[in-house]
């Protein structure tokens, strides 16, 4: 065969493997995705140096004394966890700093070498049991430690123990934000495997490989619908290797909101019991796995403000309480400064059909609009939900009632991501979101008011 025609052939075959899982990394048994898939709801826990320094990423930490919790309570978080009817603890066990939460020979760079001086993935394991709960791992791939973030030894030598000093985990969620450390996807997929083939493994973006779909800051959507991955949704398409689904966001703040505990003056942030409700009957709809993220405070405990939330979510999944009411815009006359008419389907009154699968538009070019609607009747408001999906376009925004002849602003930010938010009960009838400032052509999924003391 001459040289041309053996290129070729290679080009077609690497072609026809395109989107598959590669040998030795094959997913999980469809029993063993359903399993996994009916632990629903879960509490990623990002408790590290982060959580010392009110920045997401910490650098130039160079003695261990930084890490020095003074009131380490993993059943703490195990019991809201169960309260919460999550069933699993995704911890965070080394972060890209290189700092790792267990008693590792790979480095001197871990916790029982900080003040602390206990194994915290031993003791979070010890407390997932006595509370009934599964155990499940996030891990940074590139290591701040390493030149370039790269030592595929070392990856491999720290999955290894992860993988078999701990017991059954259910799920290891990459993080690919700092190199994949020198050992690609598909070998990394494979090596987990090797230990625990029952395994869920998943990258939030990169290489697409492993069975688990990752979605951070993503939503719930089918598994033929990786719109939901979030970071990962563009290298999600195309590959036919997942088996299961999962997302994940921050309780603190909105719209993207913070992993690791910030400051003292946040304490009163949290996302509200009844939006992670929604979050989670919509999770279990699309059979995917929820994973709310819930750092632990420089003490080592949960903030009172995330435990009353959860214990709050508890309440709702289990019937104790009234689920939240339906919202009272939903369906009523919607009017739009513009529309996009590149295709069918954008209209104005789409932000108000409670359907994610349809959306408003505004006009090509246009770099503000408003979008309003009429409830028919006056109505006291309490609470309003605004959801803008994956396009993260608003950059400055106003909701507004309309008084008279005017508009007044009862609720004014910067970006809108998913926002929901409690507001001071206000009378009116017409009510409109103006948006001031965007970066493309706006775009709204839904736009819900709800009445005050719902």
């Amino acid at each position: 065969m001459r040289r041309r025609d053996i290129s070729c052939l290679l080009f077609l075959l690497a072609l026809a493997g395109a989107g598959r899982p590669a040998a030795g990394q094959e997913p999980v048994s469809a029993e063993r995705a359903a399993e996994l898939t009916e632990l629903r709801f879960g509490m990623f826990v990002c408790w590290s140096f982060s959580t010392f320094s009110n920045v997401e990423w910490t650098r130039g930490v160079e003695d261990l004394r930084w890490f020095s919790p003074t009131g380490f309570d993993p059943g703490q978080w195990c019991r809201t966890a169960r309260e919460a009817e999550m069933g699993y603890i995704l911890l965070l066990a080394k972060h890209h700093d290189g700092f790792c939460l267990w008693d590792t020979d790979t480095t001197d760079w871990k916790v029982t070498n900080s003040p602390l001086g206990v194994d915290v993935v031993s003791e979070v394991r010890r407390q997932c049991e006595a509370n009934g709960l599964k155990l499940a791992f996030y891990f940074s791939e590139g290591d701040w430690t390493r030149p370039e973030s790269k030592d595929p030894e070392l990856k491999k030598a720290q999955l290894e123990e992860l993988l078999t000093r701990y017991g059954p985990i259910e799920i290891f969620w990459m993080d690919h934000a700092q190199t994949d450390g020198g050992l690609d996807h598909e070998a990394t997929a494979a090596w987990c495997k090797r230990f625990q083939p029952d395994c869920l493994v998943g990258f939030n973006h990169g290489q697409p490989a492993g069975d688990l779909r990752l979605g951070e800051y993503g939503r719930p959507t089918p598994l033929d619908d990786p719109s939901g991955a979030g970071y990962g949704a563009r290298q999600a398409k195309g590959y036919d290797g997942y088996v299961a689904a999962e997302f994940t966001f921050p309780i603190l703040g909105e719209p993207r909101g913070r992993w690791f505990y910030t400051l003292p003056e946040w304490d009163d942030r949290c996302r509200p019991a009844e939006e992670i409700y929604r979050y989670w009957r919509e999770a279990v709809a699309a059979r995917n796995l929820f994973s709310l993220d819930v750092g632990p405070d420089r003490n080592g405990r949960l903030r009172e403000i995330d435990v009353a939330t959860l214990r709050k979510v508890g309440r709702y999944i289990r019937g104790e309480i009234e689920p939240p009411p339906e919202p009272i815009s939903r369906g009523k006359a919607a009017s739009a400064s513009s529309t996009w008419e590149g295709s069918p389907g954008y209209e104005a009154d789409k932000a108000f059909d409670g359907s994610k699968a349809t959306r408003w538009g505004g006009a090509e070019g246009v770099e503000s609009a408003w979008l309003a609607v009429d409830l028919g009747e006056p109505a006291r408001i309490g609470r309003v939900l605004i959801d803008e999906g994956d396009w993260d376009r608003v950059r400055r925004f106003e909701l507004q009632v309309r008084e008279g002849e005017s508009w007044e602003t009862i609720l004014s930010g910067e970006r809108i991501g998913r926002l929901e938010r409690e507001l001071e009960p206000v009378e009116g009838r017409h009510f409109r979101l103006a948006i001031l400032e965007t970066t493309q052509e706006p775009t709204i999924l839904e736009l819900q008011l709800f009445a005050a003391g719902d």
